[in-house]
């Protein structure tokens, strides 16, 4: 295990996860984290309403092809970046252990 500095932090590298000496900081990015979120999930609710919105009622095809297709690429991104969320977020636990 090798330690670094990095703005006055201990910070140590073991079998590729970094550890922070300071617990203040950890908490602190964990109580931001939360924030980030809660964010996601009301992000997701209005994905899924955008989502009914761009679907026909009538046989359930999408109403504009061109703008459902834009909306698909944001909604994967989105998912993605709750995917990271999550990641992220468990790193940050098994650190603060």
């Amino acid at each position: 295990m090798d330690a670094k500095s990095l703005h006055g932090i201990e910070i140590e590298k073991q079998k590729g996860w970094v550890y922070m000496e300071d617990r203040k900081t950890v908490e602190e990015v964990m109580h931001q984290m939360t924030g980030i979120e809660k964010n996601n999930f009301r992000n997701m609710e209005h994905i899924s309403g955008i989502d009914l919105l761009l679907t026909s009622d009538n046989n359930g095809t999408v109403k504009d092809a061109q703008i459902s297709s834009k909306f698909n690429e944001l909604k994967k991104k989105l998912q993605e970046t709750n995917q990271l969320t999550k990641e992220f977020m468990a790193m940050l636990k098994q650190n603060h252990k």
